[in-house]
Parts: structure tokens; sequence; C-alpha cells
């Protein structure tokens, strides 16, 4: 068999490995978590957010709610708002949706796929050394992109979250994952053989390649080490009220989306303060479904395309403020929750959300849906940034702070060109 033939199976198994291109993956920022902020949480409707509702029309302290936004008006102390914040240099299209979190698009990045890296992945990997899930991607529509360059699939079934988090395997089960887990290393072991005969044959560049896809492999490899020390840990123990209701398991809500919604932020705030995770996204889907709410007469997709019509718009509120609700609920939840050093947990965690669709109506990708709450920044304004041209401020400024306030002494990353520290700490 072949490399690149191994490289497929490990594929098939659900070990994903990408051919590095030229330049060397980024070396590790050294951690040096502040109290004030330990977790980072991302929510992302698919297709943004009206921005005629989204938006305040006043810059600072005393703006007003915007009308999407009245249920978060009790956030208001912990919440920053953002206008002109999006990708330079991002198009327009479905696709925008796929660029939050690491502001490249895929076409423009097949030299080097790595840079597809978003910021969720690159804060598990140096927050999530001591936890079981180094990152929870649940929900649907989601833009979190593996270091290799890989769309990484999300979760969106409550219950089988709510087993992944706490409900222990049996030992036969146990004992098939350690021996798929030394299979999968095996493989690995012939892929390193192979790709080292190689060497002697490869020019320069073609050793640099090569270097780096024995780094991915390496990555791998950490992977699999990481889930064979924790099979045996016992998973923490939770109530499943969150999803059922007493001794006869009757379902206390329907656990089919939008209505499992309250239920997924319940499971998130239960995986925080277990410790569990540290990253979470969290992507409310795309699509035209059809959401069973008073006044919904067309599906998600076409009334996004309202063009401005009033009655379209009016149906659309409806669903941009159940997302607003259902977000406040959250906030709420976590503020009033502490976590294992009895810090409240939106005080010890950077919630984001946001989307990379700026305008469905126009498929645009400028002036993106963005707010921050909690971390420990100093919240309660709305900031306005200037455009130059079609462009506002980079999103990724703002990725930058994030990653400080967490501790992680970085002051670059995607196409950022500051950050907003003076704004936010």
């Amino acid at each position: 068999m072949t490399t690149i033939e191994r490289r497929s199976f490990l594929g098939g198994i659900g070990v994903s490995i990408a051919l590095p291109a030229f330049d060397s993956l980024p070396v590790p920022a050294a951690i040096d978590t502040p109290q004030s902020a330990k977790r980072f949480v991302c929510v992302s409707p698919n297709y943004g957010m009206n921005p005629s509702g989204f938006f305040p029309e006043q810059t600072g302290a005393d703006y007003v709610m915007p009308k999407l936004l009245k249920p978060l008006e009790p956030h208001r102390r912990d919440l920053t708002i953002f206008t002109s914040l999006d990708h330079p240099g991002v198009g327009g299209g479905h696709g925008c949706s796929n660029t939050l979190l690491n502001g490249v698009e895929l076409k423009d990045v097949k030299d080097r796929p790595q840079r597809l890296h978003s910021l969720d992945q690159f804060l598990a990997e140096k927050l999530g050394e001591t936890t079981r899930f180094p990152s929870l991607l649940l929900g649907s529509g989601g833009a979190s992109w593996s270091r290799a360059g890989i769309k990484l699939p999300t979760d969106g079934d409550p219950a089988r979250v709510f087993a992944n988090l706490f409900i222990d395997e049996n030992a036969k089960v146990k004992k098939a994952t350690r021996q798929f887990l030394d299979e999968d290393a095996s493989i690995l072991d012939v892929v390193r053989q192979d790709a080292r005969r190689l060497n002697t044959r490869l020019a320069k560049a073609d050793k640099d390649k090569l270097d780096q896809y024995l780094t991915s492999i390496r990555g791998v490899e950490i992977k699999l080490k990481r889930q064979a020390g924790w099979i045996d840990v016992a998973k923490p123990k939770a109530s499943d009220d969150v999803i059922r209701r007493g001794d006869d398991n009757d379902l206390i809500v329907d656990l089919e989306y939008p209505y499992n919604t309250s239920v997924m932020y319940d499971l998130m705030v239960l995986a925080l303060q277990t410790n569990s995770t540290n990253v979470i996204c969290y992507g409310h889907p795309g699509g035209n479904r059809m959401f069973p709410f008073d006044g919904i007469t067309l599906g998600y997709h076409s009334l996004t395309h309202h063009g401005k019509r009033p009655e379209l718009l009016r149906e659309l509120a409806i669903i941009e403020t159940f997302y607003a609700a259902q977000f406040s609920r959250f906030l709420k939840k976590l503020k009033e929750t502490p976590d294992s050093n009895g810090q409240s947990l939106l005080e010890s965690t950077v919630v984001m959300f946001g989307s990379g669709m700026g305008n469905a109506s126009a498929h645009s990708s400028r002036n993106l849906p963005i707010m921050v709450a909690g971390g420990g920044f100093k919240h309660g304004c709305h900031h306005r940034f200037e455009r130059n041209g079609r462009d506002g401020r980079p999103l990724s400024d703002l990725f930058v702070t994030i990653l400080q306030q967490l501790g992680i002494e970085k002051d670059k990353f995607s196409t950022n060109t500051g950050n907003l520290n003076h704004l936010l700490t």
C-alpha cells in the first residue's frame, strides 16, 4: 500500500492528515492564563442577523438597544456590540459563513491550507490540554477548521451530546476503543516509515513539504494518545433532567431544532461547569426550514432574502428575536453558575456571538453582526469603526484581543492589523 493510499484509509477511519505546504507550521505560543478568563464560546447563526435590527444607531454607553436585541437589555453591562467589523478580502455568497473564525476563503489557500485554522481550534490547542474534550462543536453550520485545513463536523443531537459528556462507556466499548486506537497508531507508524523512505529521493522543497507532513502525523499521534489517556477516567456526573423529567424519562422538551436550542445551551453550561471543555462553538443552521412559530409562513432562507419587504422582515424578526432571547437566557445562566473556582462562568468565559454573513439578503460578508460578552472585559458600549472602501475594521483585531485576554501572548492572527485592547481591557 502506498503512502497516499494510507492517507485515504486514515481519513476513512476518522483520522485526517493533510499534506502541508511550504511554510513551517506556527510555533505554539506560551500560555499564562489570567484568572479572569479561561474559556471561549462562540455562537453563530449561519445567516447572520438582519442589519437594520441588529446595529444600534448611537455609539458609546448610552446607545438604545436595537429591536432584535431587546431580550439582551438585562446584560448590556456585560456586553459589547460592534459595527463595521468584517474580514477584508472575503467575498460574498453562502461560503462567507465558513470564514467567521479564520477570515479566509477556501479558494484562496490551496497552497497553504493551514491558513484555514480557525480561532476556536487554535484556542483548543492552548486551553484544551487538561480537559477531556479540547473543543465541543455543537449545532449545525459550524465554521471550525483544523490546523490541517479540514472543516470539522458538529453534533446537533442533545441526547448524544449529553451521553458523550456524562455517560461512561461499558468495559466492552472501552476495549474496542483501545483496539481502534492501537490500530490507528500502527497505521501511523507505517505511514511515517513510508514517508521517511521518500526523503532520500526528494528535492529540498519537497523535503520541506515532507517535514510538515510528518508534523501533521505527530499531531494526529498526540490526539490518539490523548484519547487513550481518557478512556479509564470517569466522566463527571450530571442529572439528565436537562433532557428528561423524573424516573419515567418523559421528554420535557422537543429535542428537535429549534426547540432544542435551550437544551443545547444548558448542556454547554454543564460542559463548562464540569471542566469537560474550555472551548465550545454552537451553530444555528441555515437552510430553508419552516420555523414552527406563530406568524411564520415561509422558510428561513426565503425570509432572509426579504428585499426589505416589511411583511418578510416581520417574519424574519420572529426568528432572530428568538435567537437573541435564547442567547440572553444563556448569558443569564452563565452569570448565575459558578465555575470550579467559585467564579461566575460568565466572568471566566469569553462569549462571542457572530456570523460570517453580514447581510443574508444580499449574501454580503461586510459589517458582520458581532457581540462579545463576559471574559473579564470592559463592557457596556457600542463601538462603530470607519470603513475604508468596502472594508471595515478587521474582525481579527478582536480575535487578537480575545487571545491575549485568554493568556495567549500573540499579536498576529489571520488578517489583523492591530487589536481592540484599548476598547475592551
